[in-house]
């Protein structure tokens, strides 16, 4: 259009007159002056092509002047000039812009309509991911899915009130310690207690960071450089097993394992052991002793013991109560099918909770 090309021409015009400017001028180039220039080389062809359009001199002058009060004045005259110039720069960009405004303006009409809808699926992908979050079984001491059943050749029995997953028997909340499924979570009853030995009183049960079998082991260390290996956390399960309790005795540290017992399987004199689980791995069907083995029996000495408050660890294990103890020559910790006498008894520090009653031992 004529417009555009007298515009090239008013360009051209203002790098001649920076050209002709001798090297010694002590008026340095301004950004303008360096952008001018470097639309004039871009114009440079196209205004070969154009037709010519004649440029008067008071315009050149103009656009000179322009240049000049960029470096030597403080009037506002001058810089008037440059923001003139600018603005129709800026009204030829949107003259060519207006059509293709006018098709974008109508286009997001109808894809309003489709994000509305993406949005929609999109909430409805977030409820069903959220309620296969919370369908998921569970497996820590806060809440342990696995009832202990198992559905390979046939299903769930009613009255674990479960699901069959991967042939487990499983919840969709907390398994008891009656093989029930319970809404509930398990009960945060006793947190950070230290569990230290009645016969050998400077020594303090802990989990080991690395270790061959994973047996539980005392240990006489300050609690400072145990780096919290040796504090406990006691959780209760709903429910009851032959008229008792049960709990899981949790690390403090690693949620997710708790004290069991397991058959030492000739690896040491005594015939079971105490062992840091990973609940999750208890799950398995090929466990074993399945939940029995971690869901524990305590019992108290009694306030009238020699040793107050201290309680024994127990499992349930092929129909015996296996107690957790420390024996001579030994700092690790096994399980004693018989009384285990004074090296069965733990003494928790703090001490529990009053009002967690704990049934007397035998």
């Amino acid at each position: 259009t004529s417009g555009s090309s007298r515009l090239r021409h008013l360009f051209l015009a203002r790098s001649t007159s920076l050209a002709q400017r001798p090297p010694w001028s002590d008026m340095a180039p301004t950004p303008i002056a360096a952008f001018l220039l470097l639309l004039a080389s871009c114009f440079a062809p196209a205004a070969g092509n154009a037709a010519a359009a004649p440029v008067s001199p008071e315009e050149v002058e103009a656009l000179a002047a322009d240049d000049e009060c960029e470096v030597t004045s403080a009037e506002g005259h001058c810089a008037l000039s440059a923001a003139q110039l600018r603005a129709k720069v800026r009204e030829h960009k949107a003259a060519a812009k207006e059509p293709e405004e006018e098709v974008e303006a109508e286009g997001p009409a109808e894809s309003s309509e489709g994000s509305d809808d993406e949005g929609e699926l999109s909430e409805e992908g977030e409820d069903a991911e959220a309620e296969s979050l919370l369908a998921a079984p569970v497996f820590n001491a806060e809440c342990f899915a696995f009832t202990g059943g198992t559905c390979a050749t046939s299903s769930c029995d009613a009255w674990r009130n479960a699901q069959c997953s991967l042939a487990k028997c499983v919840c969709s909340g907390c398994a008891g310690a009656d093989g029930k499924c319970y809404e509930q979570k398990n009960k945060l009853v006793a947190k950070r207690f230290y569990l230290t030995n009645g016969k050998y009183d400077k020594y303090k049960m802990y989990f080991q960071r690395m270790s061959a079998f994973d047996q539980m082991k005392t240990t006489k260390m300050w609690s400072t450089y145990n780096m919290e290996q040796d504090l406990f956390d006691l959780y209760e399960i709903p429910g009851e097993k032959d008229g008792k309790k049960a709990y899981f005795l949790s690390s403090s540290k690693w949620p997710e394992s708790v004290i069991g017992f397991k058959a030492t399987t000739g690896t040491a004199m005594s015939p079971f052991g105490t062992y840091a689980v990973d609940l999750a791995g208890k799950a398995s069907v090929l466990d074993t002793w399945g939940p029995s083995s971690v869901m524990l029996h305590l019992c108290s000495l009694g306030p009238k013991s020699s040793y107050p408050g201290a309680i024994q660890v127990g499992a349930v294990m092929a129909g015996k109560t296996v107690w957790a103890y420390l024996h001579h020559g030994s700092w690790l910790v096994y399980g004693s099918v018989t009384s285990p006498g004074e090296g069965g008894y733990w003494i928790p520090d703090p001490p529990f909770p009053a009002d967690l009653e704990l049934p007397l031992c035998d």
